[in-house]
């Protein structure tokens, strides 16, 4: 009879025990720096990818910084990955709200620099933006072929801990666009959320995503504004499609510092919102997490969501 009544209370408590995605996950998050150094496909030169590498840890090792437990010890398991591209003059820890939070929730997320187009770059990093836009696609690809061979390297902390064949890729403005651009040229990408994308002139000419996509935009982007790009955008992709329209937020809503209008809702809420469709976007499609899946079907205050799962 107890066993009963507790079975029925869960139940019928249903929505109320739902999970809040905004919050940390199960997991400590830890962080490194890898370094994979390709060659640039402009110049010939050394590209130095020093890359800022996230992911779930055990608790307790490891020194706590600003961006996780540095070199913390690899929690035993596998996870997904996701690479995260950054933005016109970004870093690859601009969005660290979003990233250690997809490390809290079970994913590595690497996060590579695009040389020449970094805020340490200085002003030549607004020379450099044509020249970044053809290397932008081969950084994440050496990226991603430096991550699979720690996968399998006996003297890696990642070693047998990444899923080699669930791979997200991610990023935001320029680096929403790097996301589209490289899932449309390298099948080993299984889900992708872009975050204010640009670039739906250049991208259009090439072929529709069919693997599962999130757009997400702000509604008062004067970079890249809504309705001529995310939704635009948004008609390239013919899988599994979601677009979220994330109301009185401006292009930097969606980075960590923010150079906000004086509209836009308070930097922690936007952060709020991004996450809450992001981390159950890629639960669901990278680590089949079918509750999850619901989440993102459903709308929430604050947010005009189309979802065609």
């Amino acid at each position: 009879m107890t066993r009963f009544v507790v079975l029925l209370l869960l139940v019928l408590a249903g929505p109320a025990l739902a999970r809040d995605w905004t919050k940390p996950g199960p997991y400590a998050v830890g962080v490194r720096t890898l370094t994979f150094t390709k060659t640039s496909v402009t110049t010939g030169e050394p590209r130095v990818l020093t890359t800022t590498v996230w992911y779930p840890t055990v608790k307790r090792s490891g020194t706590l910084e600003e961006f996780g437990r540095r070199d913390a010890k690899v929690k035993p398991g596998r996870y997904p990955l996701i690479i995260y591209s950054h933005g016109n003059c970004g870093l690859p820890t601009e969005a660290s709200y979003l990233t250690m939070a997809l490390a809290s929730w079970g994913f590595v997320v690497a996060a590579p620099p695009h040389p020449g187009n970094t805020r340490d770059d200085g002003a030549a990093c607004i020379a450099n933006f044509a020249d970044s836009g053809v290397n932008r696609v081969p950084d994440v690809q050496f990226t991603l072929d430096g991550m699979l061979a720690e996968a399998v390297s006996p003297s890696s902390p990642f070693n047998r801990r990444i899923r080699t064949t669930d791979i997200g890729m991610s990023g935001g403005s320029f680096g929403g666009f790097t996301t589209l651009f490289a899932v449309q040229q390298d099948a080993r990408f299984t889900a992708a959320m872009a975050n204010v994308p640009g670039g739906y002139d250049v991208l259009a000419g090439g072929s529709d995503i069919t693997i599962p996509t999130m757009i997400q935009g702000a509604a008062d982007d004067q970079v890249v504004p809504f309705a001529t790009e995310s939704a635009r955008l948004f008609t390239k992709l013919a899988g599994p499609r979601y677009l979220v329209k994330v109301f009185s937020t401006s292009h930097l809503s969606f980075f960590d510092e923010c150079g906000c209008l004086p509209t836009d809702i308070p930097q922690d809420d936007a952060h709020r919102l991004i996450v809450h469709y992001a981390v159950p976007f890629f639960l669901h499609y990278l680590r089949d997490g079918r509750a999850a899946g619901k989440s993102i079907e459903k709308p929430t205050t604050g947010v005009d969501l189309t979802a065609e799962p």
